[in-house]
């Protein structure tokens, strides 16, 4: 028996824990823009839908029958209640007079949709998540906005119009505050100058100041490991793209697999890391809150990690800054190739069984516009075009700016595996930051579970 097979029965563990550190909304990660965390309770005591007559709008006639629809939303956490309480019931009857609203806010959105889509009989419109939305849009329940939403123009509200597509459809809307999140490798510029290190630009100079601080006593980076936090969301990736963003692209879409040898190549890297000391001892079982104290308390000279934590790190580190990631081979642009979060199956969505299907589109796309309204209210930098917030701190501005000259955006490729397939990715990730796993294990062990990945069919 392999050593990952040893370890076999940690997977649904593991994953549970990395896909709710994903997907939560405690400052420390992507959520509360599209994605969401579980919850314990729905803001419905009862679990009964909600319902809500809408006022007609000043102006508009009492006697105008109005359109009924039906909308299952999320209220897993105080970001969605917000959004749901301070910008959608207050605006819906002033932007859509013409309709009336039977909301359903729940907690597990999931279970209530799997329950839908099996029956047939699906709410006008609902919230649709990665893990659930598949089986839906196979199902041709899903509706595609793409056309719709390019009819109205409403698709011109986006700037990054590529993060909305999947199989080449829009089947959600996002208000894309994920969007902007991507994995920087940030560090103390006080530890690189006092150690005399000049900032990587290949990985092997990479390497070679890993070891360098190795030798001094210095942890060179500090990442989650614990369940394959980092390899799973991007370090992998990462180490894919710094060689060949192609073949990444390819990998995103289903068209190779981790056979390939620039995936082997980019394993091996993560191994050659770990096997260097780069991620410190314990690095497989480093958990995502220590993972950041080392670096925040300058016991850690390099900190790999998603750019969402930006803010906090330039309030709390004065000697910040991050670079691009080294490159592999010439065929990689540092400057021209980034990784973005999220999925785009992340939002809201119509019933393609809809009786009001153009009623349906408005409505979701005044919900996305209300989720945008919220998010760039907080700072965030949202995908849907909005008034300007307040102006970003110095490194925010220049993370903003480097995301934005990128030609190639890719996204993220742990959002393109079913539960199953992510919790075997997890499991291996976390095996290969020990140093005592190889690539060869890895593909041995992984491979076939990719090409069962159920997220495509």
């Amino acid at each position: 028996m392999r050593k990952y097979a040893k370890r076999g029965l940690l997977a649904g563990a593991v994953f549970s824990a990395l896909w709710l550190s994903a997907c939560g909304n405690d400052g420390n990660n992507a959520s509360g823009n599209d994605g969401a965390k579980p919850g314990e309770s729905s803001s419905s005591p009862t679990g009964q839908a909600e319902q809500t007559q809408t006022e007609p709008a000043k102006g508009t006639e009492q006697s105008a029958e109005k359109v009924k629809l039906k909308l299952i939303t999320i209220s897993s956490d105080e970001s969605r209640q917000a959004i749901m309480n301070d910008y959608i019931k207050p605006n819906l009857a002033k932007d859509l007079p013409n309709i009336e609203v039977e909301f359903e806010e729940t907690a597990d959105v999931a279970a209530k949709m799997k329950i839908y889509n099996a029956s047939g009989d699906l709410p006008d419109v609902f919230w649709s998540g990665s893990d659930y939305a598949p089986a839906i849009i196979n199902a041709n329940n899903q509706l595609d906005l793409k056309p719709y939403i390019t009819k109205d123009g409403y698709i011109d509200n986006f700037n990054v119009k590529e993060a909305l597509e999947y199989r080449g459809g829009i089947y959600a809307l996002t208000s894309g505050a994920d969007t902007y999140f991507n994995p920087r490798i940030f560090y103390h510029k006080d530890i690189f100058a006092k150690n005399n290190i000049a900032v990587p630009t290949t990985f092997d100079e990479l390497v070679d100041a890993c070891k360098k601080l190795a030798a001094a006593g210095i942890q060179p980076i500090s990442t989650p490991g614990k369940g394959g936090w980092s390899p799973a969301f991007f370090l992998i990736q990462s180490m894919i793209q710094v060689e060949d963003p192609a073949v990444m692209q390819d990998l995103v879409a289903n068209k190779t697999d981790f056979a390939n040898p620039v995936v082997k190549n980019a394993l091996d890297r993560v191994a050659t890391l770990a096997k260097a000391g780069a991620f410190g001892k314990g690095a497989a079982n480093l958990d995502y809150g220590p993972a950041k104290e080392l670096f925040t308390q300058n016991k850690a000279a390099m900190y790999m990690m998603m750019s969402w934590e930006l803010p906090d790190l330039e309030k709390n580190v004065p000697d910040l800054d991050y670079f691009l990631w080294p490159k592999a081979s010439d065929k990689f642009d540092p400057a021209g190739v980034v990784q973005y979060w999220g999925t785009p199956l992340a939002g809201y969505a119509v019933s393609a069984k809809s009786e009001h299907l153009e009623e349906a589109v408005k409505l979701a796309e005044f919900l996305n516009k209300q989720d945008a309204l919220y998010f760039n209210s907080t700072g965030a930098k949202v995908n849907f075009k909005v008034p300007e917030s307040a102006p970003a701190a110095p490194l925010q501005q220049k993370n903003l700016d480097d995301y934005n000259k990128t030609a190639l955006k890719i996204p993220t490729l742990f959002f393109n595996m079913d539960p199953k397939t992510a919790a075997e990715y997890n499991n291996a990730g976390s095996l290969l930051m020990t140093g005592d796993y190889s690539a060869d294990e890895f593909i041995q062990d992984f491979n076939e579970t990719w090409h069962s990945n159920t997220f495509f069919n």
